[in-house]
């Protein structure tokens, strides 16, 4: 399975799982892959609600992940679009904050696994917080006082640090309540940012510095130099106005360019499935407290395990590197490094050519 640190070429898999996306558990299922073949923009092409979450304008809401490969993190957008089925013309999306690297971890690599969501999507240690360091993160996204009141899209998209170029992206429904009955706020907001996608540019190595990420956001880690790679060029680190400022209903005030920390990561505990959250505590400038990890799983033995004739239990050889593996009739892995470790599937699912379902 993934070893903390490692930087193999496997595909990620992470997705939000707050608020509720669209296919979190209706078939076919929010899968924790990339956008490309089989997953389009946007969205992953889902759009079948299974839960709408009510978002007060001016206020924030909790954004959590589920994922078993982080690629050492790198940089997210939140955005929104108010068009259903979520529109594949990126104009339609607008982007209401950004986080510059740490997002939605700050780690060497990949982090070690932990219990599988009950659809059987791998996941890893959580931190509770938005600031702990090898651990999934959890952040607290302010909506702006004045985007429009009404039914709308809330969008993830993220850019791996380290590995393939690669964009991922989930969706939710969602009712915007306390809000405006204009347009003019939310038209002002700059477009999302789009690459690694056929027609689109390509990134490059490292924490990405978005292009045109809005004046609302936080630096978690300086960029890279050429993260950029094809695309275009941002102009200098963001300096975002802080959450404080009169777009979220609060007194005008500007944060620094590297945000402060959040209150002392406490251990990270695994979650159960993607509802069990951690409620996160409102900001301090305190130093965070290192999160003690389990040790990474030993390594499967040359020549352990020969594909699906293996014994239960044993890592299976593999390719390519990334691929969900289904291992009889009750298990999975994910291939990295050419083995699959196995997982129990969760009750209530199977696993098919390379995707986990409900039975």
């Amino acid at each position: 399975m993934v070893v903390a640190g490692l930087l193999g070429a496997a595909h990620g898999h992470m997705i939000m799982n707050t608020p509720t996306p669209y296919n979190l558990d209706s078939a076919p299922l929010l899968q924790v892959n990339p956008l490309g073949a089989g997953f389009p923009f946007p969205c992953q092409g889902r759009s079948t609600v299974d839960q709408t979450t009510t978002i007060t304008a001016g206020q924030t809401q909790l954004v959590n992940f589920t994922g078993g490969a982080q690629h050492g993190g790198g940089s997210c957008q939140f955005s929104l679009t108010y068009e259903y089925p979520p529109p594949a013309d990126k104009s339609k999306w607008k982007t209401i904050y950004t986080l510059i690297g740490g997002c939605p971890v700050s780690a060497a690599g990949n982090l070690p696994p932990s219990q599988p969501d009950p659809n059987g999507r791998a996941d890893s240690v959580h931190c509770g917080n938005d600031s702990g360091t090898e651990c999934i993160r959890q952040f607290n996204i302010p909506i702006p006082k004045d985007v429009p009141n009404g039914k709308a899209t809330f969008a993830w998209t993220w850019f791996n640090k380290i590995g393939n170029r690669e964009i991922y992206m989930n969706c939710a429904p969602i009712s915007i309540t306390g809000g405006s009955d204009s347009t003019a706020f939310f038209d002002s907001l700059p477009e999302m940012f789009v690459a690694n996608i056929p027609g689109e540019c390509t990134t490059g190595q490292g924490v990405l510095n978005i292009p045109n990420p809005g004046k609302f956001g936080k630096v978690l880690e300086q960029p890279a130099d050429g993260s950029e790679g094809s695309c275009p060029k941002a102009n200098g680190i963001p300096s975002f106005d802080g959450v404080a400022s009169p777009a979220f209903g609060g007194s005008d005030s500007h944060s620094p360019a590297v945000a402060a920390p959040s209150p002392a990561a406490p251990v990270a505990t695994p979650l159960a499935s993607p509802t069990t959250l951690i409620t996160a505590t409102k900001p301090s400038v305190v130093t965070p407290t290192p999160i003690a990890q389990p040790a990474p799983p030993a390594a499967p033995a040359a020549g352990s395990g020969s594909g699906s004739g293996s014994g239960a239990g044993s890592a299976q050889s593999c390719s390519p590197d990334g691929a969900i593996i289904c291992i009889g009739a009750s298990q999975f892995g994910i291939c990295d490094h050419g083995h699959a470790v196995p997982q129990a599937l969760a009750p209530g699912t199977s696993c098919s050519n390379g995707v986990i379902a409900r039975v």
